[in-house]
C-alpha cells in the first residue's frame, strides 16, 4: 500500500453490511469514539498527524456547507423535516423529477461533444405553489439513489465545499440547491456565485436547482445566459387533477362519500401550502370547508400593517364576537 493510501482504505468487512463506509481499526469500542484520534494523516513525506474515523466517501444524504475555524470545508449534514411527498403523474414537477433522473445517464455523451455533464434549473412562481416541493422532491430522490444534496448558504462556502468534494469522490453525482437565490445574491453579491455556475470554478456531474418568488429581481446575467440556468420553468398552482390526487391522498374519505368533486372545484387557483392548510383546518382542526377556503383566499388581499392598531377589529380578544366553531379561525 502506497504511504499517502495509509488509513484510508476499508477494511472492515461488516462495515459496508451495517451502512458504514468508514475505516475503524480492529478493536472494541463501547460506543461511537467521535473525535478520538485512531489513526495518523500523513501530511507530507515523513510529517503526520493525527485523524479520527475517515469515510471514504460521504453517506447520502443531505447537507450544508459551511467552514470551521481554521477556514476548512465542513459539510453539516442537515436533518429535512417535510410534510409527505406525493408524486403526481403527468405533471410539471414529475417532468422535471424525470428530466434529472434521466440526466445522470448522459455523461459520456456530454463528454464526446466536449462539455461538462452538469445542468441548471430555475424554478420561480408565487409563495406556496409548491416549488419547494419540487426541490425537496429531488433531495429524496438523489439520497434514495445514494447519492447528496447540498444546499447553498453562502456562494464562496459552496464553491470550496465543492472542489474538495470532487477531489475525493470525482464521479458521484451531486444536486446543489440555492433556495431563494435572490436573497443568496443579496446577501453576498453574484460574483462568487457567477463563477460557480459558469466560470473557473464549475465542476462536472451536478445539476444546480434554484427557486425564487422574484424572478424580476434576478439580473439578467442569471436568467438570460444559457449553461447557467438552461431551464427556467414557472411553477403556478396546482390543477383540478393535481388537486384531485392531491385530496384522494390526504382525505380518502373524500372520493367514498362524493364530496371530492366539490372539494376540488371550490379549490380552483390555491397554492399547494394553502391546500395542506386546508386539510389541517377541515380535518384537524374541525372547521368547516366553506369558511376556511374564505379565509385562504382573503391572506392573498390582506397585509398586515401597524397603523391598523388604532381602528377596531373584527378578530381577536374583546371583539364581542360569538363564540362558533365553524367561524373561528382555522390556523
Amino acid at each position: 500500500m502506497d504511504l499517502n493510501e495509509f488509513g484510508t482504505e476499508v477494511n472492515d468487512k461488516t462495515a459496508h453490511s451495517e451502512g458504514r463506509d468508514f475505516y475503524r481499526p480492529p478493536g472494541n469500542y463501547p460506543g461511537e469514539v467521535g473525535n478520538r484520534p485512531i489513526q495518523w494523516k500523513v501530511v507530507q513525506s515523513g510529517v503526520f498527524e493525527t485523524s479520527g474515523i475517515t469515510a471514504t466517501q460521504l453517506p447520502a444524504n443531505a447537507y450544508g456547507c459551511t467552514l470551521n475555524q481554521f477556514g476548512e470545508v465542513q459539510l453539516v449534514a442537515r436533518d429535512l423535516q417535510v410534510d409527505d411527498l406525493i408524486d403526481f403523474a403527468d405533471s410539471l414537477p414529475a417532468q422535471i423529477l424525470l428530466e434529472i433522473e434521466n440526466f445522470w445517464d448522459l455523461g459520456e455523451i456530454f463528454q464526446r461533444h466536449g462539455y461538462l455533464h452538469r445542468r441548471g434549473y430555475l424554478l420561480y412562481g408565487p409563495q406556496g405553489s409548491g416549488k419547494s416541493s419540487v426541490v425537496h422532491q429531488v433531495v429524496h430522490r438523489i439520497i434514495k439513489a445514494g447519492h447528496c444534496a447540498v444546499f447553498c448558504d453562502h456562494p464562496g462556502f459552496l464553491t470550496r465545499g465543492m472542489e474538495v468534494f470532487r477531489k475525493i469522490e470525482p464521479n458521484r453525482p451531486v444536486i446543489c440547491l440555492f433556495e431563494d437565490i435572490d436573497s443568496i445574491i443579496e446577501l453576498h453579491g453574484d460574483s462568487e456565485l457567477l463563477q460557480w455556475l459558469d466560470g473557473s470554478h464549475q465542476i462536472n456531474k451536478v445539476i444546480n436547482i434554484a427557486t425564487t418568488n422574484y424572478p424580476e429581481r434576478l439580473d439578467r446575467r442569471i436568467v438570460s445566459r444559457p449553461r447557467r440556468f438552461d431551464r427556467i420553468i414557472k411553477i403556478e398552482a396546482p390543477t383540478d387533477s393535481i388537486r384531485d390526487a392531491y385530496f384522494r391522498r390526504k382525505l380518502p374519505d373524500l372520493a367514498v362519500n362524493g364530496q371530492l368533486e366539490h372539494w376540488v372545484t371550490i379549490t380552483e387557483g390555491l397554492s399547494f401550502a394553502a391546500l395542506a392548510e386546508l386539510v389541517i383546518s377541515v380535518a384537524c382542526l374541525g372547521n368547516s370547508l366553506e369558511y376556511s377556503v374564505t379565509l385562504l383566499r382573503g391572506l392573498d388581499d390582506h397585509s398586515p400593517n401597524s397603523k391598523e392598531f388604532d381602528r377596531p377589529g373584527t378578530m381577536g380578544f374583546g371583539t364581542g364576537r360569538t363564540s362558533n366553531r365553524n367561524s373561528d379561525i382555522p390556523f
